[in-house]
């Protein structure tokens, strides 16, 4: 059996109609709610996804004021938590754990 030599996985599906959502109905609740169902439009949210950008708390009552939103598609990469600790640890091994023990200790102890 010969396979082909490209094989296209398409990543977006063909456009549908843009799905717009009126904030001006929507309660706190409704928001909250809206996180859990529909992230990506939830976070499509200018004064939401702004907050979120800038690791601050969302006010629903700011991030409500645009009338209407248009849903948006993102890519997102994310590592392995595993490959995170190995960039971590690189070395660790060289290192005398005394050291390390000594290190967090006035670190987490350190007196002024």
């Amino acid at each position: 059996m010969r396979l082909p030599a490209t094989i296209l996985v398409p990543t977006f599906p063909d456009k549908k109609d843009e799905e717009e959502l009126n904030l001006q109905s929507l309660t706190e609740e409704d928001l909250k709610l809206l996180k859990k169902t529909d992230p990506f439009l939830y976070y499509s949210i200018p004064g939401v996804n702004k907050a979120a950008l800038s690791l601050k708390k969302v006010d629903h009552s700011k991030a409500s004021q645009s009338t209407k939103v248009t849903r948006k598609a993102r890519l997102s990469f994310e590592c392995h938590p595993s490959l995170a600790m190995d960039e971590l640890l690189v070395g660790l091994e060289e290192v005398d754990l005394g050291e390390i023990d000594g290190f967090l200790t006035k670190l987490l102890y350190k007196t002024q």
